[in-house]
């Protein structure tokens, strides 16, 4: 079975800064690679421990994806498709970090 260019460690990919944008329970990105599992992290204000989500990108390496709906309060989320970046947390390339506050509904 031939394996997918984004799980190819010998493939070259672009090392540009993947970005998002929230709003309300939305999470949208680009710059990801295409069709790839995307974590996103979501840290709470003031917690010391983060939550982790997985997601896919469609064919161009845009994310769309909805929070969970019992989320709320202000969030800090970013997002990686794994690509190695030795200056990066966890040695991860990692988007920009997006400040967020959800309501209580």
């Amino acid at each position: 079975m031939p394996i997918p260019l984004s799980d190819n460690r010998s493939a070259s990919h672009s090392s540009a800064t993947p970005t998002i944008y929230a709003h309300g329970h939305l999470v949208t990105g680009s710059g990801f690679l295409p069709d790839h599992r995307v974590a996103i992290r979501i840290t709470g204000a003031g917690e010391d421990i983060d939550d982790y989500l997985t997601y896919m990108t469609d064919g161009d390496g845009c994310l769309h994806s909805d929070l969970p709906k019992g989320v709320t309060g202000k969030l800090y989320i970013a997002a990686t498709d794994h690509r190695p970046d030795p200056g990066g947390a966890c040695g991860r390339l990692w988007s920009n970090t997006c400040s967020l506050f959800v309501a209580e509904a």
